[in-house]
């Protein structure tokens, strides 16, 4: 009987040791190499984009706008960022969230003239876009640091003013 527990252990034994080889063997995952293409130093600026509930999903007003924002965040390295406001009510307090944030440019959809056009002016050093459905939306009575687009125009003022927004960072 000792001679056959000695055995049991022996073989224990030997399987601890194998599981135990066989764990630090395994070969590990590797993080992936980071290089230029997967990394972005950004510029010490932003661009933000306050949108409807919808957000930026494809196929929705934000899409393309969202889409014009990433670009010029890839010509000029502006951080560019997208906050959906639940209803059209929310757009003043998001408003004020995006100036908290800092946001050097801030393109604003689904929100009233008068709500862009009071932040702005309570905010010069900033530059408000406002994105419009069509040219019925309102007046485009804003302040200096402010313009009305419609949305089938919107791609080329968010460029230049996102181009403006780097060559000032």
């Amino acid at each position: 009987m000792g001679h056959g527990l000695a055995k049991a252990v022996a073989a224990a034994v030997a399987v601890a040791a194998a599981v135990a080889a066989g764990w630090m063997l395994w070969p590990r995952p590797t993080a992936a190499p980071v290089s230029a293409t997967t990394t972005r130093q950004y510029l010490d600026a932003s661009a933000c984009l306050l949108t409807g509930a919808d957000g930026v999903t494809p196929g929705t007003p934000g899409a393309p706008v969202w889409r014009a924002m990433e670009s010029a965040s890839a010509a000029t390295r502006v951080m560019a960022s997208y906050l959906p406001a639940a209803t059209p009510a929310d757009a003043g307090p998001m408003l004020n969230t995006l100036v908290e944030r800092q946001c050097g440019v801030i393109v604003v959809m689904d929100a009233s003239l008068a709500q862009v056009a009071k932040t702005a002016k309570a905010n010069p050093a900033r530059r408000f876009i406002l994105v419009t459905g069509s040219a019925a939306d309102g007046p485009a009575v804003v302040p200096s640091n402010a313009v009305v687009v419609q949305a089938a125009d919107a791609a080329r003022p968010i460029d230049q003013a996102v181009t403006a927004l780097a060559g000032a960072a």
